[in-house]
């Protein structure tokens, strides 16, 4: 989305935070403790139902067994990488938005991240205010598409 800043808010203030923050699930998968702990924190204060891992494989394995609506993660970590991981989760539910968050920032990375079908990149060191902002219109779509099957 490439819209100003008062369209995004007038976007996201159209729902009842609360109603997003009950209702939407969040995966971070992130190998570096001190990052995964600030994610952490902040995302409980948006979100009731947060799921961590500290690999692809263990993340994946949470994806396959919770209601996880969208997954924010790392690239490069032990056992799996966020590459493998998101393109297994992708062949589970393609329609998971994903936001990777990574200090690799090289084209053809890139480009495989976006085939794969990813929601966001966000480069380490990330911006909050841009990290956050993603977050919120991601699980602003996730909950109107679940109200839309729902209403339907």
């Amino acid at each position: 989305m490439n819209e100003n800043n008062e369209t995004k808010e007038a976007y996201i203030s159209d729902i009842d935070v609360n109603d997003i923050k009950k209702s939407i699930s969040v995966l971070c998968v992130e190998d570096e403790t001190i990052i995964m702990d600030s994610l952490e924190l902040v995302l409980k204060r948006r979100f009731d139902k947060i799921y961590t891992a500290s690999n692809g494989k263990e993340g994946l394995d949470i994806f396959k067994n919770n209601p996880v609506d969208i997954v924010i993660t790392d690239i490069l970590m032990p056992v799996m990488d966020g590459v493998e991981m998101t393109h297994q989760i992708k062949e589970i539910r393609q329609d998971t938005p994903i936001i990777v968050l990574s200090a690799f920032n090289e084209e053809p990375f890139l480009k495989k991240m976006n085939d794969l079908g990813i929601y966001g990149y966000i480069t380490k060191p990330f911006n909050r205010k841009d990290l956050f902002n993603t977050i919120n219109i991601v699980a602003t779509d996730v909950y109107k598409q679940k109200n839309a099957i729902i209403d339907s």
